[in-house]
């Protein structure tokens, strides 16, 4: 049986250097003439939360209007913000990408928070975009669980129930835990974003592992110890 692998994208493959919060700020300013004055917390959640909390919290009535008008802001200034900032390919990635790319019994997908258009952004950026066969992105949920079901329902619909069965997601933040558990599904957590050992392993993944380095370690994990 196929198994579908869900991998988070910020703190999981890559760190852009915080190029998504300079986007978003950018775009707020350029597309509503206000600077940012209040902080997000952008950690495990989805970018249709992120957009509408940006709008509210700035005095800015949240409708399909102005939600739309930030969003197509935000997703232009994601390149030019990419190319600007620091960010990186975390350890190991390409390689683990590498093992498990074109094996019959692996599906490589995305499930982000992320927009659809912002995920595409930093996957081409970073030179992975090609391993991934689907992205679930953030531009319909306000929360990650919700997302993770229409993922759980997007794998019923084009492979059948037993696709739904055999899924591991992948992922940095508490967040990605709950959602994993949200579609039974398995969960290999990694600290290489912003939650802490201790703090994943306080909601007990499945496996916890401090990056993806050994690349055989981890596919054995992927492919079957989990």
């Amino acid at each position: 049986m196929t198994r579908t692998l869900l991998f988070d994208i910020d703190g999981t493959l890559i760190d852009t250097g915080g190029a998504g919060r300079v986007a978003m700020n950018l775009a707020l300013e350029k597309q509503f003439a206000i600077t940012p004055t209040v902080p997000l917390s952008f950690g495990g959640r989805t970018d249709r939360s992120l957009l509408s909390e940006m709008l509210s919290v700035h005095g800015i009535e949240v409708s399909d209007e102005t939600f739309d008008q930030l969003r197509a802001t935000f997703v232009l200034q994601m390149p030019d913000q990419l190319h600007q900032s620091a960010g990186r390919v975390l350890p190991g990635v390409i390689e683990l990408l590498d093992h498990l790319a074109g094996r019959d019994e692996v599906r490589l997908w995305c499930m982000t928070g992320n927009l659809v258009e912002t995920a595409q952004s930093k996957l081409r950026h970073f030179g992975l975009l090609g391993y991934f066969e689907q992205i679930i992105g953030g531009d319909h949920d306000e929360q990650r669980d919700d997302m993770a079901r229409r993922a759980s329902a997007m794998l019923k619909t084009n492979f059948g129930d037993l696709a739904t069965q055999n899924v591991v997601v992948i992922g940095d933040t508490v967040a990605d835990i709950d959602c994993a558990r949200a579609i039974g599904a398995r969960v290999l957590a990694c600290c290489t974003g912003c939650h802490s050992r201790e703090i994943l392993s306080a909601a007990n993944p499945c496996a916890i592992v401090d990056d993806f380095s050994d690349t055989e370690a981890i596919a054995s994990l992927l492919l079957g110890a989990i």
